[in-house]
């Protein structure tokens, strides 16, 4: 009777519960991480200033076909995934995606799209449908954001995407990576977050070893920058963070990295990674290997055990999972009702 009740004023709270429902169920009896995380493919039309995994896109040869991806699919509902998650390289090149969601959505997994949203106009029609949340990167409201992508009116076209997707069920996210690049850019950020009437997302770019590190803000510029938007989070703008994020970012403080417990990596070609770019520890090959015989491993268990401690990086989802993981009774429920 109650969940009657709170359904007809507020069916996304009853969303949130069965999906923290099941985050427990696999906390505390599968034992297995909850989101799959796929890069399908590592092609892309952009040149990223703050990513090099365009440098990749040479190598497609040994990609999983759609075929594999579905037995991957399967398996993971099998193992308990709750959530799959599409990125790169830029997802919505591969012509096989619309293919790939809907087979996701048959299985009763909660999809996400991360993409540079240069061809979500083109594809709205074939994706939408299968899609419950959406991730859009914009780095700058101006002509900025094509600069630092290296594709021309990028901006523009992903702007005029994200006005399609409002008029669908998909949840929609901007996501905004600081440099030094950036980092005064964040007022106009906020307006277009605001203009859109969507949430945004900040955090800190995270270094490619000989790559980025020139423009990786400095811990004193971080904790500045992020002392910012906690104040306008607070002031009330649309900002996804959470305080308890925002708070570790500006106090640099470390936290237990259940990284592993909360996400698997599949890679282009089927590898199996605990995480995506710091340590590349390849559990198998999805073609071979299933993902219940690496969870319930005495060998993943430790893996687990060891990267609590490992606070390298300050990725919004592995330090927003970390905290989820924990049950920390605040941030959980929190995150709920949020």
């Amino acid at each position: 009777m109650i969940f009657n009740q709170l359904s007809i004023y507020n069916p996304n709270l009853i969303k949130k519960i069965m999906d923290s429902v099941k985050i427990l169920r696999n906390i505390f009896f599968s034992h297995s991480p909850f989101r799959l995380v796929h890069d399908l493919s590592y092609e892309c039309n952009c040149k990223c200033r703050i990513c090099e995994r365009w440098k990749k896109s040479s190598n497609l040869n040994d990609q999983l076909n759609t075929k594999e991806i579905f037995k991957m699919l399967e398996d993971a509902k099998k193992t308990g995934i709750i959530y799959y998650v599409v990125e790169g390289g830029e997802p919505l090149l591969s012509k096989d995606l619309p293919l790939i969601l809907k087979y996701a959505k048959k299985l009763n997994l909660k999809t996400t799209v991360i993409t540079n949203g240069f061809c979500l106009k083109e594809r709205y029609q074939e994706i939408h449908p299968f899609i419950d949340s959406l991730v859009v990167s914009l780095d700058s409201n101006d002509v900025l954001h094509d600069e630092m992508r290296r594709l021309k009116g990028i901006r523009d076209r992903a702007i005029e995407g994200i006005k399609l997707f409002r008029n669908s069920k998909t949840k929609i996210v901007i996501n905004s990576v600081l440099c030094k690049l950036n980092v005064e850019k964040i007022d106009g950020l906020i307006k277009l977050s605001k203009d859109l009437e969507i949430p945004i997302i900040f955090q800190p770019m995270d270094i490619y070893k000989g790559y980025n590190e020139d423009i990786r803000l400095t811990q004193p510029e971080i904790k500045k920058t992020f002392l910012k938007i906690f104040k306008m989070k607070k002031d009330g703008y649309n900002i996804g963070n959470s305080f308890y994020y925002l708070q570790y970012i500006i106090e640099n403080k470390p936290y237990v990295c259940n990284a592993p417990k909360c996400y698997t990596y599949v890679e282009p070609n089927g590898n199996i990674v605990s995480c995506c770019d710091i340590f590349n520890k390849i559990w198998g090959n999805v073609k071979q290997k299933q993902f219940k015989e690496i969870f319930g491993s005495r060998e993943f268990k430790d893996f687990c055990k060891k990267m609590e401690n490992c606070n390298y990086c300050s990725v919004y989802a592995v330090i927003e999972s970390s905290l989820l993981y924990s049950l920390n009774p605040r941030y959980f429920f929190g995150n709920i009702f949020h």
